[in-house]
């Protein structure tokens, strides 16, 4: 069998992926990334070795051909006409040639020759935050996880109130805080050993799966207000490195300084730090002043070009002017521009 495996959902296409290998195949693994036809071909073709089948499993080969994806100019697909021409053959029945891929557009000119050439192709789309939650129930089933819902009620202090998740639901908070089903999966398997038999909690989810990245969202927040180059560059490969989108994360920096606009406006009418922070849903001292500070060193026109520089980041993204990555890296290298001089004199 020939199989084309492609898409964002990691973890089902991963399980797929298994079903078709089998327990009992000879496995053998290329890249696909500078793979060549005869590379495919010579396993694809070649008996299995003290196994009664053969897994051949290409990975990245299709991505090559995606417009604008990679580094380089992509292959003709013509190069691979070797490739295509051997498997319209017929590969053993002994042989299961699985190649898998990230997204992939229906105009992918190899994707189209090899569904010519007999290949099956399944897509495996990113879940949506409904479906991550509906996802997270079924697979906590699957681990034995008990969810129960309720609000948060482990004792914070006063001034960590803000950190309390807002969610009721267990699988609503996990499924915010990991939108990927393959580590969703990982981090039930944590919870599984945490809450052994019990029922988890939001509390639970909140300590066990959420604090990593709550923290480092809000040490990218932190840092790009108060100019810390370093820190927010961290803070951003790392986000990104689990799965964090560039839209959810431009969002989350257009909603840190949506709060400075009210702080600013009542600066400006002489309001109290007390009235300031009510306003803002701050009452703690901490950061009720931080936002302050912060206000008072952007100032109008400063905030005023936060949201342009993010307005034309998001702007570039949807026209397709920018790559993501591209987008997201040049905003944040402005805003951080706008704040280092005053980040100085604070200090």
């Amino acid at each position: 069998m020939i199989a084309v495996l492609h898409g964002l959902d990691e973890l089902r296409l991963r399980r797929r992926l298994r079903a078709i290998r089998g327990d009992d195949a000879d496995v053998t693994l290329l890249d696909g990334r500078d793979a060549k036809p005869e590379d495919i071909l010579a396993p694809a073709f070649t008996a299995p070795f003290l196994a009664p089948r053969r897994a051949v499993i290409v990975e990245g080969l299709l991505e090559r051909f995606e417009s604008g994806r990679g580094s380089g100019r992509a292959p003709r697909a013509n190069a691979f006409d070797p490739l295509i021409e051997g498997l319209a053959a017929g590969v053993p029945d002994t042989t299961a040639l699985a190649f898998v891929d990230g997204p992939l557009g229906a105009r992918n000119p190899l994707l189209r020759r090899l569904e010519e050439a007999g290949a099956t192709v399944e897509h495996f789309p990113e879940l949506k935050r409904g479906e991550l939650a509906a996802f997270v129930r079924e697979e906590a089933e699957r681990q034995g996880v008990a969810l129960r819902r309720g609000r948060s009620a482990r004792p914070l202090p006063a001034d960590e109130e803000w950190r309390r998740p807002r969610e009721d639901d267990p699988a609503q908070l996990l499924a915010a805080l990991h939108p990927n089903t393959l580590e969703l999966a990982r981090e039930l398997e944590k919870l599984a050993l945490y809450t052994m038999g019990r029922e988890a909690t939001v509390d639970d989810v909140d300590l066990l799966c959420g604090g990593e990245r709550g923290a480092t969202i809000w040490e990218l927040v932190d840092a790009v207000l108060d100019g810390e180059t370093a820190k927010a560059l961290q803070a951003l490969r790392f986000l990104r490195s689990r799965g964090e989108t560039v839209n959810g994360l431009l969002a989350q920096l257009a909603a840190a300084y949506r709060p400075l606009v009210t702080v600013g406006e009542m600066l400006e009418e002489g309001a109290g730090a007390e009235e300031i922070g009510k306003a803002i849903r701050r009452p703690w001292p901490r950061l009720r002043d931080q936002a302050i500070q912060r206000a008072r060193r952007l100032g109008r026109g400063g905030v005023l070009r936060a949201y342009e520089i993010l307005a034309a980041a998001d702007g570039g993204v949807k026209r397709g002017e920018l790559r993501d990555e591209v987008a997201l890296e040049v905003a944040v290298t402005r805003l951080l521009a706008l704040a280092p001089r005053a980040g100085r004199r604070a200090s």
